[in-house]
């Protein structure tokens, strides 16, 4: 379970994150990553800049896939990583917390806001940051999986109008289908709310 947090740093932080993939055998994640990068430069192009620390929280969003199935649960518990009832029906939805948590034990990243951005990057929450937002979207952009392509390219549709704008979509979208979900997070209720106005009662 030690090996995850066991990893020497070269001190470059792009070779750093591509190796640690590479040593656990997660290239497919790597690339990834590489596909969300892509995305965050897209929405610097389309609004002339994104928030300072985004592209490291791209970077290390998902440093936690590395981390098996098996082992999350124990994981969260040897690192005292809060879990809820709700992620233990859904164990690869931690791996937002796990990536947080590898990102400030191996790779040194101790800036709060790019540690959140990091955390809330699959579920997002009420009232989150910019910077959490360009993580999101970015992320959500990047699926080129059959069945996630449609709302990717509606998501990428809707940030030309503003990162809010993108992030309904999503919720909204994600908020229609919440009877298909194993799980349908507490935070992404939290943001579905946040951002359309709607009411707990009916969620």
């Amino acid at each position: 379970m030690n090996a995850y947090l066991a990893f020497q740093l070269t001190g470059d932080f792009e070779k750093d994150i591509k190796q640690y993939f590479i040593n656990f055998e997660r290239q497919e994640t790597y690339q990834h990553t590489i596909e969300v990068l892509e995305e965050l430069d897209y929405l610097k192009k389309l609004y002339g800049s994104v928030e300072e620390g985004s592209e490291i929280a791209c970077l290390a969003h998902d440093l936690g896939r590395v981390v098996k199935h098996e082992d999350i649960l124990e994981f969260c518990m040897m690192n005292q990583i809060e879990v809820t009832d709700e992620e233990r029906l859904l164990p690869s939805i931690l791996h937002q917390k796990l990536s947080g948590h590898i990102a400030e034990r191996v790779f040194g990243i101790s800036n709060p806001s790019i540690l959140d951005g990091i955390k809330y990057h699959t579920t997002s929450r009420a009232n989150p940051t910019e910077l959490e937002k360009e993580v999101f979207l970015a992320d959500k952009m990047s699926w080129k999986e059959a069945g996630y392509r449609e709302i990717a390219q509606e998501i990428k549709c809707a940030v030309k109008v503003s990162k809010d704008s993108g992030m309904r979509l999503y919720l909204e979208d994600m908020h229609q289908k919440r009877d298909q979900l194993k799980v349908y997070h507490r935070d992404s209720r939290e943001a579905y709310v946040y951002f359309t106005g709607g009411h707990h009662d009916h969620l």
